[in-house]
């Protein structure tokens, strides 16, 4: 599929060929990469320190910003500790890296990101893949590892599919089984939880048999990833991951707009209940379509027509009306891809309501 070459955007606007059209896609859930007080926190940081930290933290390139956005993370998800990270995928291989000194396999829903099959390989732990969010599977898997000691390694949510792991059963085997539990919530950061703090507020979990892994590029709309856990974890990954040490780190600039954009999304609950509001509609709009399914909380709205190319005519007849819903393939997806619609804080209802009934008129003209 071809790349789109969006040329500028806003909250929920791209500009796309010359033309304005209403943005469906993308992962800024809480609709902050726009925000002014995350912006100007951008410039002003870059006033400050330029554009680039210029070199590994653990060199020349730590800034205080860096430290104290840890500090930030680790208290707003309930850690002992954080570690910043220049993404979500470099999250996930760093976690696997400083947890591979005291484990040896990798037991891994087999629908997660392909980041986590990654990082185990790279850590060099023995892979094997768990059925998709099926306890009784992994407790199989469990039981062959004898006494070498294992991380259950699974994404908290799987957007395309509307899921979400079980993680309150899979936190209790972990626990008896002496195995840590790692959790990339990139989806569910900002998104699940009474007060949006992700997945493991939402099921309940915590202990220290789990290690948390995120972005903050979805949600929080700024670029980055971290780890949180316990201190010795995090202490672990800091001194045993090649990819922590030799990898500069987020532009202090961008530290300074995550920082704000915490600020934003955790200082009330304003946003995350407009994005819940938000939801809401959309998800009564696509069932009266008969398009509705997965899970009433998360912001991803995916189905698929029967053929591939009902789809592709689907997409070039909405962007025909100004709005771009995306058609995708993406690794984990059903092979002739599906319609992943985002929802996001910053929609307005009647641009939800413009795309409801786009989808109504077009949806039966296309085949």
């Amino acid at each position: 599929m071809a790349r789109l070459p969006i040329e500028s955007s806003q909250s929920c606007k791209v500009v796309l060929d010359g033309r304005e059209l209403d943005y469906f896609g993308g992962c800024g859930y809480l609709a902050l990469a726009h925000h002014p007080r995350v912006v100007e926190a951008l410039r002003a940081g870059a006033l400050v320190h330029g554009i680039s930290a210029g070199a590994s933290r653990e060199t020349t390139g730590n800034t205080r910003v860096h430290e104290l956005l840890e500090s930030d993370l680790a208290r707003i998800f309930g850690c002992e500790a954080a570690l910043l990270l220049p993404e979500g995928y470099t999250a996930n291989l760093a976690a696997a890296q400083g947890l591979a000194h005291d484990h040896a396999v990798a037991l891994i829903d087999e629908r997660s990101h392909p980041s986590l099959f990654d990082a185990a390989a790279m850590a060099r732990l023995e892979t094997q893949r768990v059925s998709h969010a099926d306890s009784r599977a992994l407790r199989r898997s469990l039981d062959a590892c004898g006494s070498r000691r294992a991380v259950i390694m699974t994404d908290s949510v799987f957007p395309s599919r509307g899921v979400l792991a079980p993680l309150r059963e899979w936190s209790e085997l972990a626990v008896a089984y002496r195995a840590t539990l790692l959790v990339d919530d990139c989806h569910g950061t900002g998104v699940l939880g009474a007060s949006g703090r992700g997945a493991l507020e939402h099921s309940g979990v915590c202990g220290e048999h789990v290690l948390l892994t995120s972005t903050l590029s979805k949600a929080l709309g700024c670029y980055g990833g971290f780890l949180a856990g316990t201190a010795a974890q995090v202490a672990r990954a800091r001194a045993a991951s090649h990819v922590y040490v030799g990898t500069t780190p987020i532009p202090p600039a961008l530290a300074e707009a995550a920082r704000a954009a915490l600020d934003v999304a955790f200082g009330t609950d304003e946003r995350i209940a407009q994005l819940r509001a938000n939801l809401a509609v959309m998800r009564a709009g696509l069932a009266r379509l008969g398009l509705c399914s997965g899970s009433a909380e998360l912001p991803v709205f995916a189905f698929a027509l029967d053929t591939a190319e009902r789809m592709q005519k689907l997409e070039a007849a909405l962007r025909n009306e100004g709005i771009l819903a995306p058609y995708i393939r993406y690794p984990g997806g059903p092979p002739e891809g599906n319609f992943r619609i985002v929802i996001t804080a910053g929609h307005s209802l009647v641009q939800i309501e413009r795309l409801l009934d786009a989808l109504a008129r077009l949806r039966q003209v296309v085949g």
